[in-house]
């Protein structure tokens, strides 16, 4: 039976919670007929409606990934969101109504109220119960990041509801346990198998407890306890379920950049779930390979994200005796962390046509270095990242770092550091909706490093835990394991002295693992660490000033007077004025809500 756009589409506006549509619909009786009592009767209807609340949630490369990230010294993006926020150019009377919207919740729960009636057995039930659960779960997850407490709806919202529509929020407790609950619940119902493959399953719901739990649990270390309630129970939760994951041996992808660039994720042991694209069509593709090769849609690391991944021995650039320097860019990227050459496209120059369709190598030997090293890492497979790169099917990028104020043709930049994890070359990349590679979605490389971290915060990480998970991303990356007891107060020099220096480590692999992938900003915000954002954002270093005739370019260098080591770097990313407050790690609450439920309370310091 099909069920109406109407039904599934349902949005929600006072406070957030009232119908977008006719707010009578569900009190009348369609012309076909099909109510909630005649939509929701069978498992085979619930496993239908279920797959629009996959389609309407899990947006995958649909919505670029990297945007979560553009908000911090390591990472920048032409409209930065987290930037604005320091900025000040957000609050409650510009901001997003999607930040405050529970239309989503409303679907889930439409659904859920709708189980017990229906004519199925109790396995079903139990198993659409707990899709049902997941999903809400990991909505109201995402809701708590920005906006912490909020209202919480066990059950489906009708215009009659004025106790509810006009409530006050619950408190940030209420929602995390409800939310531990739920995926609980989840966790030990669903089906094993979920509904076949790339599906909900157990391992997927033990994924979101591993991400949900670390994020609450060090939120609470370092933000205070809520309701009493300190973070140790979240952070178990957390450490339980990757441990039950990392016990199953499920591996990971041999290539870090396959994970990203493949046009197939299916039958990975190690990608828990994926959203599926197909080539060439254009409700099935994205457009997000064509985009990383666009110069509209830049994106760049700086020099501190360079800085951050380590050398090919395990050691951090600033002790490191294979770390030769910056005095060459050819020399900064050598001998490092394999996720850094995937990540941040490696410096090379060749000689192009005027129309850049032909190309061929300069004379000097260091110019194509990483030329030779990449094209030798991705097995000379032309349906990856092969050098020089093309910016379409027959022009070629000529120089990188191509910096915008001195370019040479290709795609220009402002730090020099080219953001390219999402670059390939496989069918449809070089069209602008037509690219097919899959996006993984939950991930043993993420779990590694929640589990190394949770574990760290509740004082149980020691070697054993190192080389079930670090160690593991390191054997893929080609740099030497962490030994736990090696890493000292001097084991890096750059260390942000108030971050314990084992755990500066872990929070430095899980940057290497996961950036550009939507974690960052949340990662600050939960170690309350917002004064990153303070930081002067630098790019590559100019040493031979004097050859650049170019004022623009000498202008902008970095004078040197707060990081010193940082003097002639380019500065084209404009530090954040006035700077970080602490109001920043909550969004506000969009006016137009708290105008139509006055007993919401807006959140600390975005009260004008």
């Amino acid at each position: 039976m099909k069920i109406k756009h109407i039904l599934i589409g349902a949005c929600l506006l006072n406070a957030g919670l009232t119908s977008c549509l006719d707010n009578e619909f569900l009190d009348r009786t369609p012309i076909d007929k099909e109510t909630p009592e005649t939509v929701f009767t069978s498992s085979d209807n619930f496993k239908m409606y279920a797959w629009g609340l996959y389609k309407n949630f899990i947006v995958g490369y649909n919505d670029r990934p990297q945007a979560g990230d553009q908000s911090d010294m390591m990472f920048y993006g032409q409209s930065a969101n987290g930037i604005g926020l320091v900025n000040n150019r957000l609050d409650a009377s510009n901001i997003s109504a999607g930040m405050w919207d529970f239309s989503f919740i409303r679907q889930v729960n439409l659904m859920l109220d709708n189980i017990d009636q229906a004519s199925m057995s109790d396995k079903d039930k139990e198993h659409w119960r707990s899709v049902g659960y997941f999903f809400r779960a990991w909505s109201y997850f995402q809701m708590m990041q920005n906006m912490g407490d909020l209202p919480w709806l066990e059950h489906e919202v009708k215009t009659t509801d004025k106790d509810i529509l006009y409530a006050k929020k619950d408190s940030r407790e209420v929602v995390s346990n409800n939310i531990l609950e739920n995926l609980l619940y989840a966790e030990s119902h669903i089906k094993p198998k979920g509904d076949g493959t790339n599906t909900i399953n157990p391992n997927v719901i033990r994924a979101l407890i591993s991400r949900f739990g670390l994020f609450e649990g060090t939120w609470r270390k370092y933000h205070g306890a809520v309701d009493g309630v300190d973070g140790n129970k979240y952070l178990q939760a957390s450490v339980t379920a990757s441990q039950k994951l990392i016990d199953q041996n499920l591996g990971l992808m041999k290539d870090f950049d396959d994970v990203f660039n493949s046009m197939s994720l299916k039958g990975e042991k190690s990608i828990l779930l994926f959203k599926e694209y197909l080539e060439y069509d254009y409700k099935k593709s994205h457009q997000l390979t064509n985009d990383t090769r666009e110069y509209q849609y830049l994106y760049e690391g700086t020099k501190r994200l360079v800085e951050n991944y380590l050398c090919a021995d395990g050691k951090p650039i600033s002790t490191s005796p294979l770390y030769k320097g910056d005095e060459s860019l050819y020399d900064e990227f050598e001998k490092r962390d394999y996720r850094l050459y995937y990540t941040i496209c490696p410096p090379y120059e060749v000689k192009t046509s005027t129309d850049r369709t032909k190309w061929e190598f300069t004379e000097n030997p260091e110019d194509r270095k990483y030329i030779d090293m990449m094209n030798e890492i991705v097995g000379n497979d032309p349906k990856k990242k092969m050098f020089p790169l093309w910016n379409s099917a027959t022009t070629y990028s000529s120089k990188i770092p191509n910096l915008e104020a001195v370019k040479v043709g290709g795609i220009p930049q402002r730090a020099g550091y080219y953001f390219y994890l999402y670059y390939n070359n496989q069918p449809g990349a070089q069209d602008r909706e037509n690219a097919g590679t899959d996006a993984p979605v939950f991930r043993m490389g993420e779990v590694l490093i929640n589990h190394a971290e949770a574990m760290f915060e509740l004082g149980k990480f020691n070697q054993t835990v190192a080389d079930q998970t670090v160690n593991k991303l390191r054997e893929r990356a080609h740099v030497a394991p962490m030994i736990v007891n090696e890493i000292g107060s001097d084991f890096d020099t750059y260390r942000d002295s108030d971050v314990d220096p084992v755990l500066w480590e872990i929070r430095r692999e899980r940057c290497s693992e996961l950036m550009g992938q939507g974690f960052r900003f949340n990662d600050i915000k939960r170690w309350k660490k917002g004064e990153y954002l303070n930081l002067q954002p630098v790019g590559v270093k100019i040493n031979d000033v004097d050859s650049y005739n170019n004022e623009a370019l000498k202008n902008s260098l970095y004078k040197g007077a707060e990081q010193p080591r940082y003097k002639n770097c380019v500065t084209y990313i404009l530090k954040p004025t006035p700077g970080w407050s602490d109001k920043c790690y909550l969004y506000p609450i969009p006016i137009k809500q708290i105008t139509l439920n006055q007993n919401l309370v807006q959140n600390p310091g975005w009260e004008k």
